[in-house]
């Protein structure tokens, strides 16, 4: 492979290696003229390399990411959208939700269930600023997959700390009918101590064409991962290593008594599984279209002590589906649409294979505690005012309804929540080369899974587990709801420059404050706030080499906090930079590919443990990536992660890994 990355092979224009993930955009779902929009620099970052979704998302305005590991990790909060973590923003891989439903650990969503090499572009609206997705503060993310692409590419991805990929996707016409596959296997050895990680993926999908105004769509991705559990590694913890970098470690949640804790090859192993169908219909003026989906994810947890296995349970952990209708309707100077949608969040009964130690109480079955069905109506309308004025006018109506899914589930409350949302947009074409973003909405969202839970397993509780009195005691968990205001400014100065700036507020009532530790306090809060401001500049500064400069300055603001819960952080959200700035440099010939970034994050603060607040020192990461086109079909690539061996942390207790050597060989079929 290095010879051949040195070999000057003669190549032309032709045969500059493609990248389809070099077109992705971020940039505000329909309608476009009216919501700003955004562009990613991922093609700056040079996507060949990227293993996951977070990865092209980090040097986007309005977005931090908070890792504890390079690959596998599926928190919460991995991904925040303006400060909200995965429990207040919307994921969609082409228009269906992915967020999981949220039992033993929280409503993450897991960004290793998406098929990259299938990614064709980003969608993302910040703030909730449209009718068609609801029950949402932070916003959406919809990745879109290619269309009825023919022919495809593998890719081969070696590198340090064991570091293997092995990447496939494929499609194929044969009449009216298309066929897209994708098949992915990845590994990483360790980095913090056990954390080792090894995931296989299929997709498939298939599109039928029977006349032109009828599209049929079906899909199935199934990802079978297993990653080991992140041990405690500090001096004078059970088992410290010094050749283990020092970090915190995972917990089992819910917890058991009389659990052991996790040894040295404990891990979870997760078999996931989605399933889609779609119909849409298109005619002169407007169209219709109809989804299913279902989720089917089992999750495995084992724990290891000396060897031994102490404790295996099988938890069928997302048994969602849903069904929606959406359309529109052309006019002369308008579009309207219309939208329904039905979902159920679901999970399903375990057992124990491996009984932990109870103290000679027996331990019963693993039940499903509770259910969520969440229904959603909307209309809007798109409307060309005048030559230089356009709107957008929504409204939408969400209904939360939760209850116990099992007679067992005795603490679980029946609760039942509705709210109107209207938004309304504007865009003023200013002058020829500049138009100005107005935004006004309100936002609601229901509790997720999670947070109904333990809202209701305290509700009768005057006292948390630690003693402390309980604030969630005999109160209401209410929906969050709020205002969120926006205006943002895009002017391209010439060919070469385009900046675009814009500044954000939101006001929040009924914030759920809650963190999915010990002793899992939960309930509504007076308020919250976030503001701050985002500064987007692409500069070209000739035909091989441009620039992309990111700025994002944000605050947060809470009030109402029961100080006797232990939360720490009274007056702001944690994991909210004050600061953060992304620099990329690109150079394309006809032969070279060069990507340089550099991403610097100021100083966050975290409540990791009762009563006691961490900081973690800002830090810059510099990354550089290197291709080189070999044939009309095939790259090869070299990349180095963290350059400089900067050593840093993005959540407290979990440091990164220093620099890291790749290398990618692609071919085309």
């Amino acid at each position: 492979m290095a010879v051949l990355f040195m070999a000057a092979t003669p190549v032309n224009a032709a045969v500059l290696p493609s990248y389809d993930l070099d077109e992705i955009i971020i940039r505000a779902n329909r309608p476009q003229a009216v919501v700003a929009t955004d562009s990613i620099n991922a093609k700056y970052v040079n996507p060949g390399k990227a293993a996951t979704i977070p990865e092209l998302l980090r040097q986007t305005t309005g977005i931090d990411i908070q890792q504890r590991t390079s690959m596998g990790d599926n928190q919460d909060s991995t991904v925040k959208l303006r400060g909200f973590d995965a429990r207040r923003y919307t994921v969609l891989l082409d228009g269906r939700q992915i967020n999981a439903a949220g039992v033993m650990g929280g409503q993450y969503v897991d960004w290793n269930t998406i098929p990259l090499d299938t990614v064709d572009k980003i969608q993302i609206i910040k703030g909730g600023k449209t009718a068609g997705y609801g029950n949402t503060i932070g916003g959406t993310i919809n990745i879109i997959t290619k269309g009825n692409a023919v022919g495809g590419q593998v890719s081969l991805l070696v590198g340090q700390q064991g570091r293997r990929e092995y990447r496939m996707n494929y499609g194929a016409q044969a009449g009216k009918l298309n066929l897209q596959v994708v098949a992915n296997t990845a590994q990483a050895d360790a980095y913090l101590r056990n954390n080792d990680y090894d995931a296989d993926q299929y997709g498939l999908r298939l599109s039928y064409e029977p006349t032109k105004h009828d599209t049929w769509r079906l899909g199935y991705n199934k990802t079978k991962a297993q990653r080991g559990y992140i041990l405690p590694n500090r001096a004078g913890t059970p088992g410290y290593d010094p050749s283990w970098p020092d970090a915190e470690g995972e917990s089992l949640a819910p917890s058991i008594g009389g659990f052991q804790g996790f040894g040295d090859g404990s891990y979870w192993q997760k078999d996931n599984q989605y399933y889609d169908f779609s119909y849409k219909r298109t005619y002169e003026s407007g169209s219709w279209q109809l989804d299913y989906y279902k989720n089917a994810e089992q999750r495995t947890e084992v724990a290891k002590k000396d060897g031994v296995v102490t404790m295996r349970r099988v938890v069928p952990s997302d048994k969602s589906d849903y069904f929606g209708l959406k359309g529109e309707v052309l006019r002369e100077a308008s579009t309207i649409g219309y939208g329904a949608e039905y979902k159920r969040l679901r999970y399903g009964y375990g057992h124990y294979d491996v009984v932990p130690a109870t103290g000679g109480k027996p331990l019963s079955g693993i039940y499903p505690s509770q259910k969520i069905d969440t229904m959603g109506i909307y209309v809007d309308n798109t409307w060309q005012l005048s030559e230089r004025w356009q709107a957008y006018v929504g409204l939408r109506y969400d209904e939360f309804k939760g209850q116990a899914d099992a007679a067992e589930a005795s603490t679980m409350r029946a609760v039942k929540e509705s709210g109107l949302s209207p938004k309304l947009n504007f865009a003023f074409k200013n002058g020829a080369h500049t138009t100005t973003y107005y935004s006004l909405n309100k936002v609601w969202r229901a509790p997720s899974m999670a947070e109904y839970y333990w809202w209701s397993q305290n509700y009768n509780n005057a006292a948390l587990g630690n003693g402390a009195p309980n604030p969630t005691y005999h109160q209401q968990l209410k929906p969050e709801q709020g205002m969120s205001y926006e205006i943002a400014t895009k002017h391209q100065f010439s060919d070469r420059y385009t900046t675009k700036v814009g500044v954000f507020y939101q006001d929040l009532e009924d914030y759920i404050n809650f963190r999915h530790t010990f002793p899992f306090t939960i309930y509504n809060i007076d308020q919250a706030k976030l503001w701050g401001l985002e500064w987007e500049n692409e500069i070209k500064i000739d035909r091989y080499n441009s620039l992309h400069i990111n700025y994002t300055n944000q605050h947060t603001q809470k009030s109402g906090v029961v100080r006797t819960d232990h939360v720490g952080l009274a007056e702001e959200l944690d994991y909210s930079p004050r600061h953060k700035l992304g620099l990329a440099y690109q150079y394309d010939d006809e032969r070279w590919q060069v990507r340089y970034s550099v991403n610097y994050v100021s100083e966050q603060t975290e409540a990791y443990t009762n009563n006691k607040v961490y900081h973690i020192g800002g830090y810059a990461v510099h990354n550089l990536g290197i291709t080189r086109a070999l044939t009309k079909q095939s790259s090869l690539a070299l990349y180095v992660d963290n350059l400089w061996n900067k050593a840093y942390a993005e959540q407290y207790g979990y440091p990164l890994s220093g620099r890291l050597v790749s290398m990618i060989y692609t071919h085309k079929i």
